[in-house]
């Protein structure tokens, strides 16, 4: 576990809902991070914070995207996949099936 008093680095401030959107993204990437109040004149805000500075380049990178629309991986490099429940080709960045509303993606 690493000690959060050691190393936090921000990456991100914006409001609530942003922050707690880039805070999972981030988490979904393998990136530990931290979620705070950051102050800004007189409205709180969030800020998300990198745990592990050797994490800082990879979710600064990620959150440009963010902040730019952009989608955060190559969107070729999704593989489609079959649908264990009813069979459905679904396209890959999409991890429940549109037909069935199975989540059965391969793993």
């Amino acid at each position: 576990m690493i000690d959060s008093t050691a190393f936090r680095e921000v990456v991100f401030v914006g409001g609530w809902p942003d922050a707690a959107l880039v805070k999972g993204l981030l988490e979904s990437e393998g990136i530990i991070t931290m979620l705070a109040a950051e102050q800004a004149f007189t409205r709180f805000r969030g800020a998300v914070y990198v745990l592990d500075a050797d994490q800082v380049q990879i979710a600064r990178t990620l959150v440009d995207r963010f902040v730019r629309h952009e989608p955060t991986r190559d969107p070729r490099s999704y593989r489609s996949w079959r649908c264990r429940t009813c069979n459905e080709l679904i396209e890959g960045q999409f991890d429940v099936c549109w037909k069935c509303g199975s989540e059965s993606r391969p793993a």
